[in-house]
């Protein structure tokens, strides 16, 4: 909570963090996808619909750092993975981004920018401070610094908001101060 010229704020310090942490993977995401090579490929087993999409998504998955191939029926077997979520996420990420596809889009482009930003977006949650996390000063300073410097502080990835505003006519009418001798 922050005291303003105006009122006060209620600042959600998840959504803040991770609005700035979506931003940071973002900026890492823009341009050419880096890629990790895994020590030892990686088999996953995919339902028949995971499989069939698979298939028509193979040039999305690989524009999104993903090299796989399938091997049998059902199993892909990953060689890399993008090198922003290789320590976080890893090749089982790849059953997330082949969801991600389904919904319907109306190009491939589309459906992989809206697949990136969706996966982003989950991405930036796992690592953000928690809502009952105790800040030090310093931290809660460094937050609103890194806050202010994204390009919408206002709402998290998925659409929360991280900033709740009260001006001060509306706690003077909360708390009932229109009354004379009550200013």
């Amino acid at each position: 909570m922050a005291e303003t010229d105006d009122g006060l704020v209620l600042i959600d310090q998840h959504a803040a963090d991770e609005r700035i942490n979506y931003e940071r993977l973002k900026n890492a995401f823009s341009g050419e996808t880096t890629t990790q090579t895994l020590a030892e490929p990686v088999d996953i087993e995919l339902t028949a619909r995971e499989v069939e999409l698979f298939d028509s998504h193979t040039n999305a998955l690989a524009r999104l750092g993903f090299r796989a191939r399938l091997v049998g029926d059902r199993t892909v077997k990953v060689q890399t993975v993008p090198t922003m979520v290789a320590e976080s996420a890893g090749p089982e990420l790849i059953r997330d981004v082949l969801s991600e596809f389904v919904g319907g889009r109306e190009s491939a482009a589309d459906t992989v920018e809206a697949a990136v930003d969706d996966l982003l977006a989950d991405l930036a949650c796992y690592p953000s401070i928690t809502g009952n996390t105790s800040l030090t000063q310093g931290s809660v300073v460094d937050l609103l610094s890194r806050l202010d410097s994204c390009d919408n502080p206002y709402a998290c990835p998925h659409g929360r908001p991280v900033i709740v505003e009260f001006d001060t006519e509306e706690i003077e009418d909360r708390f009932e101060r229109d009354y004379p001798g009550h200013e």
